[in-house]
């Protein structure tokens, strides 16, 4: 953990200075270019900044061992600041749009920028390709989902830039200023969409949900390979971070020793870790085959997965 905590802040840091000098030069240049589409690539730079210093505060804090208030740890931590965040990234974009489409239905005091916008985005592209390329082989190296998603989501920026690149290429050529606002909007509105994507990642789970529901169907699968395990039922699963904690039942013959019972509750939890990487926790409770189960508002077995 503390590896993890060192390369996620000196990642961080070289995200912070790499975005902030992206940002602040695409903000500069595209106000006194005149150019909306590059001042709004600027803002999304400017999101990146954020984010970096969001992993810079949550680092240290999911680092810190269990103890009797947070027994699952503050893994969570870094979810509940995500959602602090796409309010952030939302209200940014929300801006940039109102502008852009104040351009739009105003076309005739635009005026075409200047070419300095082109060199600066030309800049920004190689720039956050060397940053993004960073950020997931950072990502990959101490397993991080969390770098790995801001690698992605820099990724996504070159495509941006690119885009700005070449609807300004196509405002100098067709000497359309108008261009200029139409892409500063699909820039804001693409900020607003991501910023919604963060939220609702991020709230699946603090709301205890999973991913990927698929999960349910290995767990299953898991429990069936291990001999004397029967009837995987009330299976919940949750994420910590991006760990997942998972309780279930299973049935076993009720004339078998507590011993052997156990070892076979063991099995399982080998047998599921095997098919799923990154488990948090399970726990397995043992029934005898045949008990009467209570009527349940929780869980997941084989007769209603495919419901869910």
């Amino acid at each position: 953990m503390e590896r993890k905590e060192k390369v996620m802040l000196r990642t961080s840091w070289i995200s912070i200075l790499g975005n902030a000098f992206l940002s602040l030069a695409k903000i500069a240049i595209g106000f006194f270019a005149g150019s909306l589409a590059v001042l709004s690539d600027g803002l999304d730079s400017a999101s990146d900044v954020i984010t970096s210093f969001v992993i810079l505060v949550v680092a240290p804090i999911i680092s810190r061992p269990p103890n009797s208030k947070f027994a699952y740890g503050r893994e969570k931590a870094e979810n509940i600041a995500s959602t602090v965040l796409s309010f952030a990234i939302f209200f940014m974009g929300c801006q940039m749009l109102v502008t852009s489409v104040r351009h739009v239905i105003r076309p005739e005091s635009a005026e075409l920028p200047s070419s300095l916008a082109i060199v600066v985005t030309i800049v920004s592209i190689f720039g956050k390709l060397l940053l993004a390329l960073y950020q997931f082989r950072q990502g990959k190296k101490i397993e991080s989902s969390l770098l790995r998603a801001n690698a992605i989501n820099m990724r996504n920026d070159v495509i941006i830039s690119v885009g700005v690149l070449l609807g300004l290429a196509f405002t100098f050529v067709l000497k359309m200023p108008i261009l200029d606002p139409i892409i500063a909007l699909l820039i804001s509105l693409y900020i607003i969409y991501s910023s919604i994507g963060i939220f609702k990642d991020a709230n699946l789970v603090l709301m205890d949900g999973v991913s990927d529901v698929s999960i349910y169907n290995k767990i299953i699968k898991a429990v069936e390979k291990v001999p004397g395990a029967y009837n995987p039922h009330r299976i919940r699963s949750s994420q910590i971070g991006n760990m997942y904690n998972i309780v279930l039942d299973i049935e076993s013959n009720g004339h078998i020793t507590l011993t052997e019972a156990h070892q076979i509750a063991q099995k399982v939890e080998d047998s599921i870790k095997k098919s799923i990487d990154n488990v948090y926790d399970i726990v397995v409770h043992v029934e005898p085959i045949g008990n009467k189960h209570r009527e349940e508002k929780y869980g997941i077995n084989k007769e209603n997965l495919q419901i869910s």
